[in-house]
C-alpha cells in the first residue's frame, strides 16, 4: 500500500550507507503521513450497513453519537492512530474513497467516503454535548434516633461540570471516549440545631478503597443512610462507571463527634 509520501521515500533512498539507512528507518517510524490525513477528510460510512461511522475534520475524528468525544488522530506507517492514550488500527487498504482497517479484534472494517449532504447534516444535529448521568439536584432528609437523641441527616447530590471520560469500543470495534458529568455530594448531620458534620464530598475521598483506573472513569453516584450505631451514622455510598454493570458500594461513616471515615459495607 502506497500510503507513505513520495518525499519520505526519496529521503530513505538518499541514505546509501547501512548506518544511515538504519537511522532513517527509525526516524520514519515516527513520521506522520500528512497526505493520508488530507485524503481522509470527509464523512465515512460503513460499506455493509451504510450507516455513518465518523467524520474526519482536520486532525479530529467526530462521531454522530453525542456521547462520544471527538478524538485526535494521525496516520503513521500504515496505521490509524486514534485518541490519547492511543489506539492503533492497521490499515489494510486506503484510497480517496475506500478505507479498510482492522479493529481491536483483528476484524476488517470497510468504510467508503460519503458524498451525501444528508450524512453531513447528521453532525450538525449533534453538537457532542456530554451526557449527564444526573441532570438535577437530589435531596434526602432522614431523622434518626441514637442514644435517646434525635439526629437529622441531610444528603444532597449535586451535578457538576467535572467531566469523566470512559473509553469504550463501538459496534465496529473502534475506541471512542464517552464523556459524563461527575457529582459532588453534600453531607450534613445535625443534633437538633447543633451541627455535627457538614461538608462537600467528592470521589477523591474513596481513593484508598477504589483502584485508580476505576476511579478515574467512575462517578460518585449515590449516598443513603443505612444505619446508626455506636460508631456513628453509616451512609451506603455507590461509586460506579457510567453504563457499566460494575460499581463499588462503600460505607461512609460520620461519628457523633463529627469525624468521617470510609470502610467496607458490612
Amino acid at each position: 500500500m502506497k500510503i507513505i509520501t513520495t518525499l519520505l521515500l526519496a529521503a530513505a533512498v538518499g541514505c546509501a550507507a547501512v548506518s544511515c539507512q538504519k537511522k532513517t528507518d527509525v526516524k520514519l517510524s515516527a513520521v506522520e503521513d500528512t497526505k493520508a490525513k488530507e485524503m481522509m477528510q470527509g464523512v465515512w460510512i460503513d460499506d455493509e450497513t451504510q450507516e455513518v461511522n465518523f467524520m474526519v475534520k482536520g486532525d479530529t475524528i467526530l462521531y454522530p453519537d453525542s456521547t462520544s468525544q471527538p478524538a485526535f488522530f494521525k496516520v503513521v506507517n500504515d496505521t490509524l492512530v486514534v485518541g490519547e492514550p492511543p489506539s492503533r488500527y492497521p490499515i489494510v487498504k486506503f484510497s480517496a474513497a475506500i478505507l479498510v482497517f482492522k479493529n481491536q479484534n483483528g476484524e476488517e472494517l470497510k468504510l467508503t467516503k460519503s458524498n451525501s449532504p444528508d450524512d453531513n447534516a447528521e453532525f450538525e444535529q449533534h453538537k457532542h454535548q456530554p451526557f449527564a448521568v444526573t441532570t438535577r439536584q437530589l435531596k434526602k432528609d432522614t431523622v434518626v434516633t441514637l442514644g435517646g437523641e434525635r439526629y437529622h441527616c441531610y444528603v444532597a447530590i449535586n451535578p457538576t461540570k467535572y467531566k469523566v471520560l470512559r473509553r469504550v469500543f463501538n459496534d465496529d470495534g473502534v475506541a471512542v471516549d464517552n464523556v459524563y458529568y461527575d457529582n459532588i455530594i453534600h453531607l450534613s448531620v445535625y443534633r437538633g440545631a447543633e451541627k455535627i458534620y457538614s461538608s462537600d464530598i467528592t470521589k477523591k475521598l474513596y481513593a484508598s478503597k477504589v483502584p485508580a483506573d476505576f476511579l478515574n472513569q467512575s462517578i460518585l453516584g449515590d449516598m443513603n443512610l443505612s444505619r446508626a450505631d455506636s460508631d456513628g451514622f453509616h451512609f451506603e455510598t455507590v461509586i460506579g462507571i457510567p453504563e457499566a454493570t460494575t460499581s463499588y458500594v462503600l460505607d461512609t461513616t460520620v461519628s457523633k463527634d463529627g469525624k468521617i471515615k470510609v470502610g467496607e459495607m458490612k
